[in-house]
């Protein structure tokens, strides 16, 4: 089964100040193509197979700025398509989960922590099929 990782880059300061995380969230995943084209944006379609691992790696565009984490929620979660957790060595910035189950655009929400104080959502999707 394959490891897909996928980037979480965010402007910390506009999103907090717009009280806006899906303005100023970009993301791109390792799949090496863009399902529906949008890879780059908040609502990224990460495509993969059931029993593959998902690594979600949060950062900020501004290295001075802080971002990590919270949690995850959402349908992709609470149906146990997929469970991240944290990985510990990362401080909160990297979490990682096997999927569990095939699904067709199963949204899923993220909570980032920002700025050490502020708690915002999005809401990508992931698209999973059985192994051939």
């Amino acid at each position: 089964m394959a490891t897909i990782n996928v980037l979480v880059a965010v402007n910390v300061g506009q999103a907090v100040a717009q009280s806006n995380l899906s303005k100023y969230v970009f993301m791109v995943d390792t799949t090496g193509y863009s399902c529906n084209g949008n890879e780059g944006g908040n609502e990224l379609v990460t495509s993969c197979k059931n029993g593959d691992t998902i690594v979600w790696n949060v950062t900020s565009l501004d290295p001075a700025e802080q971002v990590s984490i919270h949690s995850f929620g959402g349908t992709a979660i609470n149906n146990g398509m997929v469970n991240p957790a944290p990985y510990p060595q990362y401080d909160n910035t990297v979490w990682g989960g096997r999927v569990n189950a095939k699904g067709s655009n199963v949204q899923y929400t993220m909570t980032l922590l920002l700025a050490g104080n502020t708690l915002l959502t999005f809401d990508p999707f992931i698209v999973a099929s059985n192994p051939q």
